[in-house]
């Protein structure tokens, strides 16, 4: 039986999750989902499969993307939604992103060998098979697979957090860039895991975003493995008064660390929501 709900926060091996787009659609279909959104972090490379493959229950798929962006000196991360898989304004902004990444990784690398930790360059590579936008996760499930740290949350604890003795800062897109970028392509621009965005006043700085275009904010999140109190009425109440889309998701990548696919969910009235506004934008993928 399929239920009215939707997981519209998920990543694939195509960015840092550990299963292929057309696997999570599979996963959700035996869950009964009955929407789910596929959100890599800064690529689209991933939207193609995850929208063609062929699932036995009814799915709403929702193509998606999460740009890491750059807020007065504070990391944000914007989801978008609709957003078309050939969209060239947004793809050539994606691929800068994704070259940072690139750039980053080796760096990363060599800070753990200063510290003495000499990782297989084989391992690595094997690691990032197939990936377009690699992260600290792939680092982090190295250093698990060698034995170094028990599991990916002891990678980031002692290596690769921020501040840690591994850690690199990446570049990021500006974050009004990223809602002007994807409004101008139809994408749903919407505010990822707001409790993690790290500003003096998030009622203003989402009033500023408002003004900016955002049409929405992630409202239903579970924070446990980032050691964050949820306050989600506060944020839903913020939601509300803004005429912001309430979205939600588990922020599913297959590993240990982070929810299970279809732990957190909205209604699938919310993807209809999100449609009705990518639609007035011309999406070509509503």
């Amino acid at each position: 039986m399929v239920k009215a709900l939707a997981d519209l926060h998920t990543h694939s091996n195509v960015s840092d999750g550990v299963h292929s787009p057309s696997e999570i659609v599979a996963r959700a279909s035996r869950l009964g989902l009955g929407g789910i959104a596929l959100t890599d972090h800064d690529t689209i490379d991933g939207l193609t499969e995850f929208a063609n493959c062929k699932v036995s229950t009814r799915l709403a798929r929702v193509p998606g993307v999460e740009i890491g962006t750059e807020f007065n000196g504070r990391e944000a991360h914007i989801l978008g939604f609709f957003v078309p898989y050939d969209a060239e304004p947004l793809r050539s902004r994606l691929d800068w992103l994704e070259s940072s990444r690139r750039t980053r990784l080796p760096k990363m690398v060599q800070k753990l060998r200063d510290l003495g930790i000499d990782i297989n360059q084989a391992d690595i590579d094997c690691v990032l098979e197939g990936v377009r936008t690699p992260g600290r996760p792939h680092l982090a499930r190295v250093l698990v697979q060698e034995g170094i740290v028990s599991d990916t949350a002891e990678a980031f604890d002692l290596y690769l957090g921020k501040d840690k003795p591994a850690y690199v800062k990446r570049e990021r897109m500006d974050t009004i860039e990223a809602i002007s970028l994807l409004r101008s392509v139809g994408g749903v621009p919407v505010l990822a895991h707001p409790f993690m965005f790290k500003v003096e006043n998030l009622e203003q700085t989402l009033i500023r975003l408002r003004g900016a275009g955002l049409e929405g904010v992630e409202v239903h999140y579970d924070y446990t493995y980032a050691g964050i109190e949820n306050s989600e009425p506060i944020i839903a109440r913020l939601a509300e008064q803004m005429g912001l889309i309430g979205t939600g998701g588990s922020d599913y990548h297959g590993d240990s660390l982070r929810p299970d696919l279809g732990s957190v969910t909205v209604s699938l009235s919310v993807v209809d929501d999100l449609r009705v506004i990518a639609q007035s934008l011309g999406s070509s993928a509503a």
